[in-house]
């Protein structure tokens, strides 16, 4: 038993270098990975590879093909859609549960990644400052498993969208449009701030496709 923890840190330690590798961009899609080449690659055993490459297969960054083979998961316009129709079922349950019960210190957490925006020019930052923001209304609902989701929905989003959200222009208006979500929320307006975010979401998925398809 004492070596299940050991064993647990450097799965984890191996799953978080190749989830920021093909999240980059770094590993295209398609490509193979195999548990050998990743023991070899971080000096740790077979056991730890092959449980960060089912933590991979959990979260759909990588996919098995065929009875052994497991690549990086291919991204298309129809995995763009199906996620964003999962945002938009999740993220406005979750937002619904979450504000009776945020407090005035979760307003804060909320204000202060919302006051990051246009700080930094770097889109993976950019991102990540806006889905802070995000993550910051959602942790009150009390729903682990929902949360989970929606973390794992948002890490493939990106991965689709991340070399092109700046050519879109969407990152540019994050900031302005989620400000008046913030006062619904702060208003404890529950409907209206999850009209606003449903609305939201089909909005950017509707532009993405359109951008995408011209």
């Amino acid at each position: 038993m004492s070596g299940e923890p050991a064993t647990l840190n450097s799965a984890q330690t191996i799953a978080q270098a190749l989830r920021e590798q093909i999240l980059s961009g770094e590993l295209a899609p398609h490509t193979r990975v195999t548990q050998r080449d990743l023991a070899a690659k971080f000096g740790f055993s077979p056991m730890p590879a092959r449980d960060a490459v089912k933590m991979l297969l959990a979260e759909g960054l990588v996919v098995q093909e065929g009875s052994k083979t497991i690549v990086v998961a291919p991204v298309n316009d129809e995995d763009f859609i199906e996620i964003m129709d999962m945002r938009t079922m999740l993220e406005p349950r979750a937002l619904q549960l979450s504000i009776p019960r945020l407090t005035e210190a979760d307003f804060a957490v909320a204000r202060a990644a919302l006051a990051t925006s246009g700080t930094t020019s770097d889109p993976r930052q950019v991102v990540e400052n806006h889905w802070a923001f995000h993550r910051a209304l959602y942790p009150r609902a009390g729903r682990p498993r929902l949360l989970a989701l929606i973390e794992q929905h948002h890490n493939l989003l990106a991965r689709y969208l991340l070399p092109s959200w700046a050519q879109f222009g969407v990152m540019d208006e994050w900031a302005p449009d989620e400000m008046g979500l913030m006062e619904l929320v702060e208003r404890r307006q529950v409907d209206d701030a999850v009209r606003w975010l449903q609305r939201d979401l089909g909005d950017a998925k509707d532009r993405v496709i359109h951008t995408t398809r011209q």
